[in-house]
């Protein structure tokens, strides 16, 4: 069954902390896992320092099981370099805007390095915007590259979370709880048009193993008031 208690944060929730400062921010929501992105720290291994980022979230026991959004392009050096990213932070999947160029080399890099891709749909006008876009991209491609479903762009995009959750299936490997007022603005998770108990039944039905990882952009000095409202409801949906 799926385990939709599996909750984080993503970092750009808190763009307007420091690292230290973002972690900080997780805790007072009483969480340990975080997706981050490069607001926090550059996407390459090889940065001075990025050692002292994996002793500090060992020191902290802040769990990443997915990193993004990033782009990937037909450039196998920096396609790799973001791989190798990944296997130092233990993520299960590198959430992605991929050009049609990178398939083919990400099709070697999943199988390589064990990590999957999830592919983000970014709202209207993106390259992403809607399942169908997702699911062409994704034809016939190792089981490993799948999407991140982000339930408030669904929304701005004229989908239904739950209806594109049971469109990509076992292909979605990750999930950016975001809720959207359909023709207005981000909410607060549960206040808006995403019908929170239509995408746990979906994710359910769907078997869905990887994080839900909640993302608000809305008051960015001070989003936890607003995130620990939207995480008591999703607590008490599932």
């Amino acid at each position: 069954m799926a385990d939709l208690g599996r909750i984080g944060a993503q970092s750009y929730s808190f763009r307007k902390f420091s690292f230290e400062g973002a972690l900080d921010q997780l805790e007072v929501l009483g969480l340990s896992i975080m997706e981050f992105c490069a607001v926090h720290f550059p996407a390459d291994p090889a940065d001075p320092g990025f050692g002292k980022v994996l002793e500090t979230l060992r020191a902290r026991a802040v769990t990443v099981p997915c990193f993004g959004v990033e782009g990937f392009t037909a450039d196998r050096a920096a396609n790799r370099r973001l791989f190798e990213l990944g296997r130092a932070l233990g993520v299960e999947c590198l959430t992605a805007d991929p050009a049609p160029e990178a398939f083919d080399h990400l099709e070697e890099l999943v199988d390589e390095f064990g990590i999957r891709i999830a592919i983000h749909n970014h709202g209207p006008g993106a390259r992403y915007d809607k399942a169908a876009d997702t699911l062409r991209a994704v034809e016939g491609r190792h089981p490993f590259i799948g999407a991140c479903v982000d339930t408030g762009h669904s929304l701005r995009s004229g989908e239904r979370p739950s209806d594109v959750v049971a469109a990509l299936g076992a292909r979605v490997h990750s999930v950016h709880l975001k809720d959207w007022k359909i023709g207005g603005e981000e909410s607060i998770l549960g206040e808006g048009d995403a019908d929170l108990p239509s995408v746990a039944q979906a994710l359910r039905a769907a078997h869905f193993a990887g994080p839900v990882i909640m993302e608000y952009e809305n008051s960015p000095e001070a989003p936890v008031p607003d995130m620990r409202k939207g995480l008591e409801l999703w607590n008490r949906l599932i």
